[in-house]
């Protein structure tokens, strides 16, 4: 499994926010802060606002700020928000090289490493990670 550039950048992207006093950062803003394209971070946006992670405030002081505090943020949720879903991370049966039917020798140490590193990744609340 591979940790995105979008994941990294999502748990940098909250860091900024959760400094920010839940006032509104700008989009363009961050993004010049950590190097990245607008487009890039607003690609990471999208799935955080999706997840329910961040908030969009328009207007002339507007951006995006956190939805929620840290403690009720896990690792888990900004993983699937920027990437995907574990499930998909961790499944040989929608991969076009696997051609198993229904017996796939190799699926169930999968699912279980999914559900280990699931639970895992549940449990890390982002409050544990980004001290503000």
């Amino acid at each position: 499994m591979k940790i995105t550039r979008r994941t990294d950048y999502a748990i940098h992207l909250i860091a900024d926010l959760s400094d920010n006093n839940n006032k509104p950062l700008g989009l363009r803003t961050l993004a010049e802060r950590h190097n990245v394209t607008y487009a890039f971070a607003r690609t990471v946006q999208q799935g955080l606002l999706k997840a329910g992670i961040v908030a969009t405030a328009r207007g002339i002081n507007g951006g995006i700020k956190l939805a929620k505090p840290l403690q009720e943020i896990t690792l888990l949720e900004v993983f699937e928000a920027a990437q995907d879903p574990l499930d998909k991370a961790f499944s040989t049966k929608d991969s076009a090289w696997c051609n198993c039917e229904d017996n796939c020798v190799s699926e169930d140490i999968w699912h279980s490493t999914r559900d280990m590193l699931g639970k895992h990744l549940a449990g890390i609340q982002l409050s544990h990670i980004i001290k503000s």
